[in-house]
């Protein structure tokens, strides 16, 4: 059986996080180069994702999963065709506040 990559959707949420992330790191460092190799470890890891979804973390909501990219948790819904990236969630922060309980 051929696996067939399920359409990746950014929710407006998470595009939000995500260029908020890269806003940071383009001031804190004064260059786009981390935040351009940011992108592409999560472009890659939901490109990756879509084809096989089960190789993420189950939560304990129904279709709701997450995949740890560097020091971040890329939150999504995966149904029968396609991965919903819902948020974006710094692992640096207070683990009583994971958005996924």
């Amino acid at each position: 059986m051929v696996s067939r990559a399920r359409k990746i959707i950014w929710t407006s949420f998470a595009r939000k996080t995500r260029n908020s992330i890269f806003e940071y790191w383009n001031t804190r460092n004064k260059s786009k180069v981390y935040s351009k190799k940011l992108n592409i470890y999560f472009t890659e890891t939901i490109e990756r994702i879509a084809i096989n979804p089960e190789a993420s973390i189950a939560t304990n909501a129904e279709n709701i999963r997450a995949v740890l990219v560097r020091d971040y948790y890329l939150i999504f819904e995966i149904n029968e065709f396609t991965i919903k990236v819902l948020d974006i969630w710094d692992t640096r922060q207070n683990p009583q506040n994971f958005p996924i309980k």
